[in-house]
């Protein structure tokens, strides 16, 4: 029955429901026509716009506009971060790069991908390893391998299925029985960290990496290794020092494009007190230089993992001995030891062991320079 005899069809008011999407719309499209103005408005939005007729007719004109204005938002990082957060509350979506666990945890995608064929890359960079650790041994350096296990392994409980892929299980094991195999030093660590256990964990939740309890299990581990030879000369004493906790966001969380928003609509941050590992004033040799004429004990080379945690600190304080630590941030598998191996420092002050941080999920990486890289370094002279 029509509710409203006395108004004419195609006359009734609207109601509250499309009131309130209407007003929705124009809110919207005054706030995006505001957003577009004020980039106009930026004299950097029309650098390097291409202003000829042919750039307007073949559309060089609107394309390069269009990037401009995206950059010279105003509220361009908070548009990006109001929509990643929505895809987290209300998909748990991380983006590409990011898989999010139960209880808050973060998982890097890269450590459960399946890379095809997954037996020649790891099989390769063993018998790398292998070769460099017996080029090396000929010019008085001990190679070992301090292989990093995949936090996805480690915490696997926390995965959104709770557990760690089976394509990928037997990657860690088969490495560490290949090195050995070929007479490779190597430092065991996800057995160290296992078996620290305990209600601490030793990975942060929303980082890739261990954190500093991880750091200092992983260092104990490759010093019983490297002291087993005799003790590091000479000793140098140290102490670490610690401040106050505070929140540390993870790098899986600037993956996800949240590193700018309140905490209520993101993973809850790790928290951490900042450690410093420093000498100890008359601990050691106060004239050893690590470019001088005394060779460097230990030379730590490898990815963002030797960076995070404190762990060369808590290496040298494991060793009692300086360690040159010359990894790098986002280097890869061979970035870092193809530097130190090129450097004048290599070849002018050999370290007695040189301690090569390799995280698990690198081995089944597709190859890069790996066919050339010992004639690259050098390793490859009889």
């Amino acid at each position: 029955m029509d509710t409203h005899p006395d108004i004419p069809h195609g006359e009734l008011p609207f109601s509250l429901r499309e009131r309130i999407v209407t007003f929705t719309l124009l809110l919207v499209m005054a706030f995006g026509a505001w957003q577009a103005i004020a980039a106009w408005r930026n004299p950097e939005s029309m650098e390097g716009v291409p202003l000829g007729w042919h750039d307007f007719t073949d559309g060089r004109t609107t394309h390069k506009l269009e990037k401009q204005m995206d950059q010279h938002l105003p509220a361009r990082e908070g548009l990006i971060g109001f929509a990643n957060s929505l895809r987290y509350l209300l998909l748990r979506g991380g983006g590409n790069d990011v898989v999010v666990g139960r209880d808050g945890w973060l998982f890097l995608t890269e450590e459960i991908r399946y890379d095809p064929p997954k037996q020649q890359p790891e099989r390769t960079r063993v018998e790398l390893l292998a070769s460099a650790r017996k080029a090396l041994q000929a010019q008085g350096v001990n190679l070992l391998v301090a292989l990093v296990p995949d936090k996805a392994r480690m915490y696997s409980e926390w995965m959104p299925l709770g557990r760690y892929p089976a394509y990928n299980e037997l990657r860690y094991a088969n490495a560490v029985a290949g090195l050995r195999a070929r007479g490779v030093p190597v430092a065991d660590l996800r057995s160290a960290l296992a078996e620290a256990g305990g209600d601490d964990t030793t990975y942060y939740r929303t980082d890739t990496h261990w954190n500093q309890r991880g750091a200092a299990v992983a260092a104990s581990a490759i010093a019983r290794i490297v002291l087993a030879d005799g003790p590091c000369e000479p000793p140098t004493s140290y102490v670490t020092t610690q401040g106050k906790p505070v929140e540390r966001p993870g790098d899986l969380i600037r993956m996800m494009g949240l590193e700018h928003v309140p905490n209520a609509f993101r993973p809850r941050p790790d928290r951490e007190a900042p450690a410093s590992t420093v000498e100890q004033p008359g601990g050691g040799d106060a004239g050893l230089g690590l470019f001088g004429d005394n060779s460097v004990p230990v030379v730590l080379t490898g990815t963002s993992f030797s960076m995070r945690g404190n762990f060369s600190g808590a290496l040298q304080q494991a060793l009692s001995c300086k360690v040159l630590n010359s990894a790098q941030d986002g280097g890869g598998f061979l970035t870092a030891t193809t530097q130190y191996l090129k450097d004048d420092a290599f070849r002018t002050s050999k370290p007695k062991w040189l301690v090569w941080e390799v995280p698990e999920r690198f081995l089944t990486q597709p190859l890069t320079d790996e066919a050339r890289w010992l004639h690259e370094v050098g390793l490859d002279q009889p």
